[in-house]
């Protein structure tokens, strides 16, 4: 249902070329004429809805690639959803949760906005967010713990026992909705993460990676910068590390924090 309602506003919009879907196999071309591209992810947390934890909305905003113009629609439609993060113009996402935030970025650092019920519009609330360089608090499903590398349980051992390179001990928060704990640790600081080759590329890492370095944070795969990695398909899936850039420097250290092995969970 949202994916068709966010289809069809950006195809109102007369703006969007193409759009690129979590939800759908294959992007969808919309017109010739629109000068942006948007990749998205309709209903982030969608699993935790029947218990009323927070969801959110993942987007991110390219150009279109007008050197693409003259190529088959199916073929200009993957390479322009296939841009490498470092091309964004734009991301964002909303939380739906106690409040409704909307936090974007176009460039030049990230904003936060809170939807006015009263007014139907979204107020200015978090201006110019900065991560703090360290937080104290881990954001991952440590019930994983046994099947995570050796690198990984050596990071969480050392930093919930205040034997980090900061002198305290870290306290988990987790959410398990991705926006959720992604909002949380880019107010807070810290590091969110998923180690599994579970996140998409396209549409989760790229715009929540943009986000976190406009405000002053990393976006790391364990190795990699996120927004460096060219993708290579459009369901592409990796670990994800998000947050203080203290934090993610210190746990990418470790140097095995990528779990390869997956056993196959439910949930």
């Amino acid at each position: 249902m949202i994916n068709e309602i966010i289809l069809s506003s950006l195809r109102s919009s007369g703006k969007v070329a193409v759009v690129a879907s979590e939800e759908d196999d294959v992007p969808v071309w919309l017109t010739d004429d629109g000068p942006f591209v948007v990749v998205v992810d309709p209903l982030d947390g969608s699993r935790n809805i029947d218990a009323s934890i927070p969801t959110g909305t993942i987007f991110g905003v390219y150009n279109r690639l007008v050197e693409a113009d003259l190529l088959p629609v199916d073929e200009k439609a993957l390479l322009n959803s296939l841009q490498s993060g470092s091309r964004l113009v734009a991301a964002g996402y909303v939380l739906y949760s106690s409040a409704t935030i909307f936090c974007a970025s176009f460039g030049s650092g990230a904003h936060g906005f809170t939807l006015d019920h009263s007014t139907g519009e979204f107020a200015l609330t978090h201006p110019s967010i900065r991560i703090p360089p360290r937080g104290q608090i881990y954001s991952v499903n440590d019930a994983r713990y046994f099947d995570w590398p050796e690198g990984l349980r050596r990071y969480i051992d050392t930093v919930r026992q205040g034997n980090g390179k900061y002198p305290k001990k870290y306290s988990a928060r987790y959410i398990c909705s991705l926006v959720a704990d992604f909002h949380r640790t880019l107010l807070y600081g810290g590091v969110a993460m998923n180690p599994r080759y579970h996140l998409r590329l396209v549409y989760e890492a790229n715009p929540l990676s943009f986000l976190a370095e406009q405000a002053g944070g990393k976006g790391s795969d364990g190795k990699n910068r996120i927004l460096s990695i060219q993708p290579v398909k459009l369901h592409q899936r990796l670990p994800l590390f998000l947050g203080s850039p203290e934090d993610v420097e210190e746990l990418e250290s470790y140097g095995d924090v990528q779990q390869k092995a997956n056993p196959g969970y439910e949930v």
